[in-house]
């Protein structure tokens, strides 16, 4: 018996052989209890932790091109703007 308290009836009643079985049992049924839950639980994690990343990926291509787009407007605004300076000033 690993430290589960079992009441004085029914440790009577089962007898020390029966109530440390009984026990055993109980402490394996737990075990299997708690490895699948861990890991059905590890699963989900892992799947939604997936799903979510593939998400992600998405958006920053997404972001990614309209960055691109943004920063090629800029661009050419800029040489736009040093273009029309340099022709005022050679005008001049």
């Amino acid at each position: 018996m690993q430290g589960t308290a079992v009441s004085s009836v029914l440790r009577e009643r089962l007898g020390f052989e029966a109530t440390g079985a009984l026990v055993d049992l109980l402490d394996d049924s737990r075990q299997e209890w708690q490895d699948e839950v861990l890991s059905v639980t590890t699963e989900r994690f892992g799947r939604v932790v997936a799903e979510e990343s593939a998400k992600l990926r998405v958006e920053l291509a997404g972001f990614r091109a309209e960055l691109l787009k943004w920063s090629f407007l800029f661009w050419i605004g800029q040489v736009a703007a040093v273009a029309g300076l340099l022709a005022f000033m050679l005008r001049r």
